[in-house]
């Protein structure tokens, strides 16, 4: 039922119909601001994420076109929200000295601080080797907290095969993390 709404939704937006913007923002809107909020953490006002949401539903509006028929909407949401709010975080480190930028890692030392952000390159490097459909399950479980039942449900597939996917993409990526000496 929602992927056919969805499809719906898109072939609005693709047909460039205001109307279709209308209802995916008022649809998407406290999932986008949910996804940002989570990024952001206490970085961030208000308005800075208010801003960063609008700036989501104007790239849906100009990438509508390039979408496929079939696509996962609320998933291009969560991983364009996300982007824009790494990329927010990013630009706002470039304005704060090197040892100011430690120190909001509170009182963790320095070489502690290099040492996960190496960690996080090499998980993010690990999951993003696994097949798309794995990849998808498994971000959808553990980056936006979706639960198994909704996952099959979205994916179409059956509880069964969504845990044993998610099994199957955790073992591989502890044989990729125990290759890396991690």
């Amino acid at each position: 039922m929602k992927k056919e709404i969805d499809r719906k939704l898109l072939a609005t937006l693709r047909a460039q119909d205001s109307r279709g913007l209308e209802t995916a923002i008022n649809r998407y809107s406290p999932y986008v601001a949910g996804v940002i909020r989570k990024v952001l953490g206490k970085f961030g006002t208000q308005e800075d994420l208010e801003e960063l949401a609008s700036d989501v539903f104007v790239s849906l509006w100009r990438s509508a076109a390039d979408l496929r028929e079939d696509s996962d909407l609320k998933l291009w949401l969560g991983v364009v929200a996300r982007n824009r709010a790494l990329k927010y975080l990013r630009a706002l480190r470039l304005n704060l000295p090197l040892e100011e930028e430690v120190l909001a890692g509170g009182d963790e030392i320095p070489v502690r601080f290099w040492e996960r952000q190496e960690e996080t390159q090499l998980v993010r490097k690990a999951v993003m080797s696994l097949e798309s459909t794995d990849r998808d399950i498994f971000l959808r479980h553990y980056f936006w907290k979706q639960g198994v039942r909704q996952i099959a449900s979205e994916l179409s597939m059956n509880e069964s095969t969504v845990k044993s996917r998610l099994k199957r993409g955790r073992e591989k990526l502890r044989a990729i993390l125990r290759k890396e000496d991690f």
